[in-house]
């Protein structure tokens, strides 16, 4: 009997016992090497196909549910509209497949290998094609995705733990639910992904793209968002999420605000948890941040006039168009922060009755990381920015008159349009293989000897 034939004799029994009738009997074509073959529209469900070679196989609308597909070659094979649920994939090739509008619903796609000894190539789904693929609760953990499109895929609830999808495109996914700890998702694209309750814990980020991502109750635990692009992204969670005391640290301060320092009390959130918290518009000025955590935190159009925000943590954090008049911002960390029109301008000092003193208080920005800001159209008139890390800073259209920028890192900084009269930069290194080491310079200190004699901070930031 020829292969073809018994073949298509194995695949008709398999037809009548999926069908409870006669004479049928469960397909075992394991360890086959059944490449270019086509199984368009076949029913394979439930059938033995472990380490079998579909490579590069026309299997277009088979019927794959339960089967047993364990290190199963599949490597170029077009899937496309599938039945996979319940499937065991574990440990199966699937370089270049395509899997659009495909059916993984609870599918194992973890790693695994038949020890026979012949051939040492890795199993992983790399450069494949997962556009529109349901893989809720499928188990793909470990799973190598790297470089694969998975657009506007469900993963909803899927154990995506360990998972690798570095450069792959999964813009508009719904992951909802998702465990991705320790997933590495280095230059995706996952603009418009849905994150939502979706568990984060240690993913890389690395130039990922979660703009206009949904990550509303996502946890993000050990998850430097720094690197990240984050323009639009919903990943903030409202003052009413965190502990009592804050909630109430933060109403005594908003007091203090409107009594003009005659009631409530000046907040001092040195060292507390505040990462993502959203809190657009509002007044913390003359608040003590020193520490504080707020990386990913949405600070729209807030105000921080005179606020002491010394080392606080502000990676990722959405500051267009914060008000920052003389705030102490000194070592702070606002890598990928958007500060777009923010303005961080000097403010004139004045005594408790309210009256001018004649001596300006600039923004000290003195070794803060700034790395891939957004400072389109911020005015740093006269900020305090020596030794400053502003590696790939955008600076377009920003205002740096008189600025003081000695000792800064400016490698790959955009200052296209920008207002550099009466800049200093001494010592500024441009160059990521610059030997000069960057020296400070004496403006941050003459700043804090002026802080000995300054005005009261209530009397200040009530009158600013």
């Amino acid at each position: 009997m020829k292969k073809s034939d018994d073949i298509t004799e194995i695949l008709k029994n398999h037809l009548l016992w999926v069908h409870e009738r006669r004479g049928g009997r469960r397909a075992d074509l394991s360890l086959r090497d059944l490449r270019r073959y086509n199984f368009d529209g076949m029913i394979l469900r439930r059938a033995k196909l472990a380490g079998t070679n579909f490579s590069n196989c026309s299997m277009r609308g088979v019927d794959l549910v339960s089967a047993d597909m364990f290190s199963a070659m599949l490597n170029g094979a077009d899937l496309s509209d599938s039945k996979l649920s319940g499937a065991d994939m574990r440990g199966a090739h699937m370089r270049g497949v395509k899997l659009e509008n495909a059916d993984l619903v609870g599918t194992d796609l973890r790693g695994g290998a038949l020890l026979l000894g012949a051939g040492t190539e890795s199993a992983g789904i790399t450069d494949s094609v997962l556009d529109y693929a349901n893989l809720d609760s499928a188990n793909v953990a470990g799973a190598d995705l790297s470089g694969s499109t998975m657009v506007q895929s469900s993963m909803r609830g899927a154990n995506l733990a360990g998972a690798n999808f570095a450069s792959g495109q999964l813009n508009n996914a719904d992951m909802e639910g998702a465990n991705l700890r320790g997933a590495n998702l280095s230059r995706a694209n996952l603009a418009g992904v849905s994150l939502v309750g979706a568990d984060l814990t240690g993913v890389i980020l690395n130039e990922t793209d979660l703009s206009g991502a949904n990550l509303e109750d996502a946890v993000l635990e050990g998850v430097d968002l720094a690197n990240a692009k984050l323009d639009g992204a919903l990943i903030s969670r409202p003052a009413t999420d965190f502990p009592k005391d804050i909630q109430e640290i933060l109403k005594r301060h908003f007091e203090w605000i409107d009594g003009d320092g005659k009631s409530g009390e000046r907040a001092d959130l040195t060292d507390t948890d505040l990462e993502r918290i959203d809190l657009p518009g509002v007044e913390l000025n003359g608040a003590v941040l020193k520490g504080t955590k707020m990386n990913g935190a949405n600070l729209r159009g807030s105000s921080f006039i005179m606020t002491d925000m010394t080392e606080i943590l502000l990676a990722g954090a959405e500051l267009s168009g914060a008000m920052l008049q003389g705030s102490t911002l000194e070592r702070a960390d606002l890598r990928g922060a958007n500060l777009s029109g923010a303005r961080l301008i000097p403010i004139f000092l004045k005594e408790a009755r309210g009256k001018d003193t004649g001596r300006l208080w600039p923004a000290n920005l003195t070794d803060v990381d700034l790395t891939g800001a957004n400072l389109v159209g911020a005015d740093l008139t006269n900020a305090r920015l020596t030794g400053a890390n502003l590696t790939k800073a955008n600076l377009t259209n920003a205002n740096l008159k008189e600025a003081v920028l000695d000792g800064a890192i400016m490698v790959d900084t955009i200052l296209d349009d920008a207002n550099l009269v009466g800049v200093s930069m001494e010592s500024v290194q441009k160059s990521a293989a610059a030997d000069d080491t960057p020296t400070t310079d004496d403006a941050a200190d003459d700043a804090a000897d002026d802080a000995a004699d300054g005005a009261d901070a209530a009397a200040v930031v009530a009158s600013a």
